[in-house]
């Protein structure tokens, strides 16, 4: 079954609890429960039914007279379905097509439920007395991270409460953890002083909680909003200089990019010179020009340009393998571009790679541009690359290319090295091209 984007998410977001994907990116939001429901129906899966004969009974939130109930039926029949994954987990293997639809279904009525009633799940789920303490903990914490999104600080006060032992001990881990870094990402993006509040007074005793991810969170959240603040936690909240990705990353718009600049250029200018500095000035500049290139070559080029960066500046952006994201249909042109504005020799590793993996993806594409290009240092790197990545698939022709070359080192090297990838089907013609160029 082609599943759409929108349903992996959730079946990855409850399919990791049971160890079948170790990658916990979790969407929880009352937008996505109407993308759910949509695309659902597209797979023959309904969220909001009241038909007897569907695989999980569900019900439409607007027609239930008694939510309390409600809210316990969801929980019993979640607690039912977890011991189901728990011995499909012990069988091994991903989850079959029938479990996927019942996991989709699952997340839908987890998100169809109001703040009172995740409460009361939440209660149920701790009294359940016959399932694993970690998947008890993994569903309070999906069921946490849905109410995080419209009442973060209940959310973050309701897992610490679910998470704490007799002894007082907080023990989270996995998606209770994530639930805790959710709540306070959303509480911070709408309250970003009452969140630093409560980490103030929180954050000696539950130490185990504020995690460099969780912090970097909380900045990234705030960021989208203000991002000179963002920059002003990060000495606050202890973060290293990698935090200054995630701020810049926030920024969606050539505007927001434009007013992050502002902020990260204030940032910069108030650390001491030395690495920290260094790293920070990188790690911003890189992803804020590494999102405009999203945008496509017209649009990213025209920011990058009015952004105002020094040649050593545009030279780091090349250090940290600038356009390894670009759009396939821009390659071309990005790749001219970086060889006219970055300091000489700066875009010899990415162009390398640039045209190695537009070639695998497109060959004809990056032949025809190729062909087009202007001769110089920027053609002579595309064509090594190019040659070297057709080889062991059409040698001669990786061959005819590599002759464009200056003679040199350069070509010499790159015959040599079309020679080593030369098909082992073909003694006879591998033999005859090493006669041709000399190859011993």
């Amino acid at each position: 079954m082609k599943i759409s984007i929108a349903i992996a998410v959730l079946i990855l977001a409850l399919g990791a609890m049971f160890g079948w994907n170790g990658h916990r990116q979790f969407v929880t939001s009352r937008e996505t429960h109407d993308k759910l429901a949509a695309e659902a129906a597209h797979f023959g899966i309904s969220i909001d039914s009241k038909n007897p004969a569907d695989p999980v009974r569900l019900t439409k939130r607007g027609d239930r007279q008694d939510k309390d109930a409600e809210a316990r039926l969801v929980a019993r029949d979640f607690i039912v379905f977890a011991k189901e994954m728990e011995a499909a987990q012990a069988k091994g293997g991903p989850p079959d097509e029938a479990t996927q639809k019942k996991i989709t279904a699952f997340m839908g009525r987890l998100l169809s439920l109001d703040a009172a009633q995740l409460k009361i799940f939440v209660a149920e789920m701790r009294a359940a007395p016959d399932i694993k303490d970690q998947t008890r903990q993994n569903l309070i914490g999906l069921a946490i991270m849905t109410l995080a999104n419209d009442h973060p600080q209940s959310a973050l006060i309701l897992q610490i409460e679910s998470s704490t032992d007799s002894t007082g001990v907080l023990k989270t881990s996995g998606v209770g953890m994530d639930a805790i870094s959710t709540s306070l990402a959303k509480w911070a993006a709408v309250d970003p002083m009452g969140a630093l509040d409560w980490v103030r007074e929180n954050g000696e005793k539950h130490r185990g909680l504020l995690t460099q991810n969780t912090k970097r969170g909380m900045v990234s959240a705030v960021a989208a909003n203000d991002p000179k603040l963002a920059f002003l936690l990060i000495g606050e909240l202890g973060l290293k200089a990698d935090a200054v990705s995630g701020i810049a990353e926030a920024a969606k718009t050539p505007e927001e990019r434009t007013a992050t600049l502002a902020a990260l250029r204030a940032h910069l200018a108030s650390l001491p010179e030395g690495e920290a500095r260094q790293q920070a000035m990188k790690n911003g500049f890189h992803s804020l020009a590494l999102g405009a290139t999203k945008e496509g070559f017209e649009a990213g080029s025209h920011w990058i340009a009015s952004a105002g960066f020094s040649p050593e500046q545009l030279g780091g952006l090349a250090d940290r393998g600038f356009f390894r994201l670009a759009k396939t249909e821009d390659t071309g042109k990005w790749i001219e571009w970086m060889g006219a504005n970055f300091p000489e020799g700066k875009s010899n590793g990415d162009i390398p790679w640039m045209v190695r993996h537009w070639t695998t993806d497109d060959y004809q594409a990056a032949g025809k541009w190729l062909v087009s290009t202007p001769d110089g240092p920027v053609k002579n790197i595309s064509v090594r690359s190019y040659a070297e990545t057709v080889a062991k698939y059409e040698p001669q022709t990786a061959g005819q290319w590599a002759m464009t070359l200056p003679p040199g080192k350069d070509r010499d090297e790159t015959l040599k090295n079309i020679y080593h990838a030369w098909p082992e089907n073909d003694p006879a013609a591998k033999d005859a091209f090493a006669k041709e160029h000399g190859i011993k």
